[in-house]
C-alpha cells in the first residue's frame, strides 16, 4: 500500500496539468463502465490517440491503476475497485475558473467560445462531488460591463481564426485595409506579430510591407484577406510591453511628448482612483485638483480621452495637444451656440 501511495504522490508532482485533468476524466469513464477505447477518448479529449495511450500509460506505472483491455466491450476497465487521489480544487478556485470563462466568453469575435464551455463542462465533471456551486444563481448575480463587440462576428471570428494561425505558423498576409481617419482602402502585405482585444475591437500588430514599419490594423477594416506561403521572422527588436509603453490604449506616434492635464476638483477625486498610464506622475493642488502628467505618443487618442471630460479637464501641454483640443472645442461651442439660435427661431 505504501509503495502505491508513494507513486501516486510522485505521479501527482511530475505530471503536468493537462495530463492529470485528462487521467482523471479516463479514470471516471473507466470506474463507471462506460468501457471507453483510446478512439474514443481522444476524440472526447481532442487530442491524438498516442496522448492517451501514454495518460494511460501514466495511470498504470504511476497511479497503479488496474487497467485492462476488455474484449469483448472493446474498451478499458478496471479488475478491481481503484480511486485516484480526489482533486484539490475548492469552490472558491472553481469560482474563480466559471468567472473567467464567463468574461472571455464575453470578449466575442472568437472560435473560442465553445471551447471555453466545453473546458468548464469537462472541468466540472472532474471536481469531487463536495464541490457545489449553484451556476444559475452565478448567472443572475453577476455579470460584466464590456463594450459591445466592433464589426461582424462571423467576420471577426473567420479573419481571426486565420490571423492566429498566420501569427504561429509565421505567415505573411494579404490584405486589402479600410483607413477610417483618410477614408481610403489600400492592399497591404502584413506579417503578424500579436493580437489584442482594446475597448471592443481586435487589433492586429502587424509589420507591414507597404509602410516598411509596425503597425496595428482594426479586424473590422480589413475587407479581404489571404494567409500566403511566404514565411517571416518577427524582428528581433519587437517587445509588445515596449511597443505600447507610450500609448494610452494602442494608438502610437512618430514622436513621444510630455502630456501635461490638469482636472479640476470634481474630476480629480475619479483621476487619482485608477492608474491610467506606466509613466503617469500626479501632483495634487491646493484647491483639490491635480496635474496628470504621463508620456505619449499618440496625441489623437488622448485628444479624444481629454475631450470627455469637458470643462474639467485642462491640456497644460504639449502646445500641438492643447491647440486640437482648443479647436475641437471651439468647433462644438459653434455647433452647439448655432442649434441654440435655430430652436430660438423655432
Amino acid at each position: 500500500m505504501a509503495t502505491v501511495l508513494k507513486r501516486k504522490s510522485m505521479g501527482l508532482a511530475n505530471v503536468s496539468r493537462q495530463s492529470l485533468a485528462r487521467i482523471y476524466f479516463i479514470h471516471r469513464w473507466i470506474a463507471a463502465g462506460r468501457y471507453p477505447n483510446v478512439a474514443i477518448l481522444a476524440e472526447h479529449l481532442e487530442v491524438s490517440q498516442r496522448t492517451v495511450e501514454r495518460d494511460i500509460q501514466l495511470l498504470r506505472e504511476f497511479f497503479g491503476a488496474p487497467i485492462v483491455y476488455d474484449t469483448w466491450h472493446r474498451g478499458y476497465r478496471y479488475e478491481k475497485t481503484f480511486s485516484l487521489p480526489p482533486l484539490q480544487l475548492t469552490e472558491g478556485e472553481f469560482l474563480t475558473i466559471y468567472l473567467g470563462q464567463r468574461l472571455l466568453s464575453q470578449f466575442g469575435g472568437t472560435p473560442f467560445g465553445q471551447i471555453l464551455r466545453n473546458a468548464l463542462a469537462k472541468l466540472r465533471a472532474m471536481l469531487p462531488e463536495t464541490v457545489s456551486i449553484d451556476l444559475e444563481c452565478l448567472e443572475r448575480d453577476i455579470s460584466f460591463g464590456i463594450e459591445p463587440l466592433r464589426g461582424d462576428t462571423e467576420h471577426l471570428v473567420a479573419i481571426y481564426g486565420d490571423l492566429l494561425m498566420a501569427i504561429q505558423e509565421r505567415h505573411s498576409v494579404q490584405i486589402i485595409y479600410y483607413t477610417a481617419s483618410r477614408d481610403a482602402v489600400t492592399e497591404r502585405l502584413i506579417d503578424p506579430y500579436h493580437l489584442r482585444f482594446f475597448r471592443g475591437a481586435w487589433y492586429v500588430i502587424a509589420y507591414c510591407h507597404y509602410r516598411r514599419e509596425i503597425r496595428f490594423f482594426a479586424l473590422d477594416r480589413i475587407r479581404q484577406w489571404k494567409v500566403t506561403e511566404k514565411q517571416f521572422t518577427v524582428s528581433p527588436d519587437f517587445s509588445l510591453e515596449s511597443y505600447l509603453q507610450n500609448s494610452l490604449g494602442i494608438e502610437r506616434g512618430p514622436q513621444v511628448h510630455e502630456v501635461v492635464i490638469r482636472f479640476d476638483a470634481v474630476e480629480a477625486r475619479w483621476i487619482k482612483e485608477r492608474h491610467w498610464h506606466s509613466s503617469q506622475v500626479i501632483e495634487e493642488l491646493p484647491n483639490g485638483g491635480l496635474v496628470l502628467k504621463m508620456r505619449l505618443s499618440g496625441l489623437q487618442e488622448v485628444k479624444r480621452w481629454v475631450l470627455g471630460f469637458g470643462s474639467h479637464a485642462e491640456v497644460l501641454a504639449p502646445p500641438e495637444l492643447r491647440q486640437e483640443v482648443s479647436r475641437e472645442a471651439t468647433a462644438m461651442g459653434r455647433l452647439y451656440l448655432h442649434t441654440g439660435e435655430e430652436g430660438a427661431e423655432r
